[in-house]
């Protein structure tokens, strides 16, 4: 059996919110230390942002899954104060169940051409 903690990353792009797997971290020493490593990372593992500096909010959804709120501010020129940007991941434990690799695409025929 092979564990893992997994992050997902909240996206946004132009208003569709999406979930993509972002991280997928192996544990050696089976399913209580995936777990231990799972929480610690939901306290610290942070995408690009200056820990120090930033807000954090940790949900635990599950036993083995939390929900970060990771929270910036922000002061935009011109603006009057500073804004709050907000991202969410989702870290979660799982096992490795089960790996096949994708089958490498056959390359283009030849004469044919994308229009």
């Amino acid at each position: 059996m092979s564990w893992y903690v997994l992050v997902e990353a909240n996206k946004s792009w132009s208003g569709d919110q999406t979930w993509e797997l972002v991280e997928k971290v192996p544990v050696e020493g089976g399913r209580d230390a995936a777990l231990a490593r799972a929480e610690e990372m939901s306290r610290t593992y942070t995408r690009g942002v200056d820990r120090e500096k930033s807000g954090r909010v940790v949900f635990r959804t599950s036993p083995t899954s939390w929900l970060v709120e990771e929270t910036k501010s922000h002061w935009y020129e011109n603006a009057s104060s500073p804004t709050t940007l907000s991202d969410h991941m989702r870290i979660c434990v799982a096992e490795l169940v089960m790996t096949r690799e994708a089958v490498p695409a056959d390359p283009p025929k030849k004469g044919w051409r994308r229009r």
